[in-house]
């Protein structure tokens, strides 16, 4: 604002001191309102607002979550991801590009599996299913196979074994080249083995060690921990702590996603749990239930609140 021409040098310099106090005051406070308003409204990781289609082109939305629908998941983008793959896969609709409204369909699965709405991970998984099949587009029904076979898996339902298996039949007649698909398959085989009332944790092993040693080939920096953190947990249901400790160490320099870093943070705090470590295993279980607020995941913040009600108890909950 221009110097008004009737003040002195004295007025002056006091005006100029109010105004720079009312400025500073003006930026604190809108600072702390838009602080504020990040910890009330930021409900997913702040790079879930810089992951975004081109607004006002609903006719690009379909390339653009084909392109980025695997990084919003991965980030821990969820519920933006399923707000704009619903979209996406009208949008499809619309365009008659169905084969890709299955394949958004079959990422879209996948984040309703991490928010553990585990209906509409089967119902969407289900559908991709049947469309991929009928029109024998054999990578994506294999897929639709992973999925039924790790959300069966989270309900426990014995057919988690019999989809994983049915994966790797599939795979060896269409897609025997596909080694990431082999390792994602085998990732659920094992887990579904482990999962079982009466588990095969010798066959859950070798399946595990297998899809772990497939995404180190592959160098996934986001599967080798998956498979890691699912290899230490076989070897923790086993009894053999020690040598789940050293599986989950080893995985440690991997760590990239915020839900690995919460599942990371997790399987550390059970293994020194069963070790009577009780300090470090709540201080690696809070740093686990930050990370599922964070992200929103209900279903990893009920199951880490019971873990730390049993080591602030000293006791122990059925694995």
């Amino acid at each position: 604002m221009p110097k008004p021409l009737f003040l002195t040098g004295v007025d002056f310099w006091f005006c100029q001191f109010k105004v720079r106090c009312f400025v500073l005051l003006c930026v604190v406070l809108f600072t702390q309102s838009s602080v504020s308003q990040l910890q009330v409204s930021d409900e997913e990781p702040v790079i879930c607002q810089k992951l975004k289609p081109p607004k006002n082109k609903p006719e690009q939305l379909v390339d653009w979550l084909l392109k980025n629908g695997h990084r919003l998941k991965h980030e821990g983008c969820w519920k933006s991801h399923i707000s704009l793959g619903t979209r996406g896969m009208e949008e499809a609709a619309k365009q008659s590009r169905f084969l890709d409204r299955a394949r958004i369909a079959l990422n879209l699965s996948s984040s309703y599996f991490c928010l553990g709405d585990y209906d509409s991970c089967r119902k969407l998984a289900e559908e991709a299913s049947h469309y991929a099949r009928e029109h024998k587009d054999w990578k994506e029904y294999i897929t639709s196979l992973y999925l039924l076979s790790g959300v069966s898996r989270a309900q426990g339902r014995k057919e988690a074994v019999y989809y994983a298996e049915k994966g790797m039949e599939e795979l060896q007649k269409h897609q025997p080249d596909d080694h990431y698909l082999k390792a994602k398959i085998l990732y659920n085989l094992g887990g579904a083995l482990s999962d079982l009332e009466e588990p095969d944790l010798d066959r859950a092993r070798a399946a595990m060690m297998e899809s772990h040693s497939l995404y180190h080939g592959l160098k996934n920096q986001y599967e080798i921990v998956r498979s890691g953190l699912r290899l230490a947990r076989i070897d923790y249901l086993k009894g053999n702590y020690i040598s789940a400790l050293a599986v989950i160490q080893s995985v440690e320099v991997h760590l990239e996603r915020p839900r690995s870093r919460m599942l990371y943070h997790y399987m550390m705090a059970k293994i020194l749990h069963r070790m009577k470590k009780w300090g470090r295993a709540r201080t690696e279980a809070l740093e686990s239930l930050a990370w599922a607020d964070r992200l929103k995941a209900k279903v990893d913040e009920e199951r880490t609140r019971t873990l730390l009600d049993a080591i602030d108890n000293k006791t122990f909950v059925k694995d």
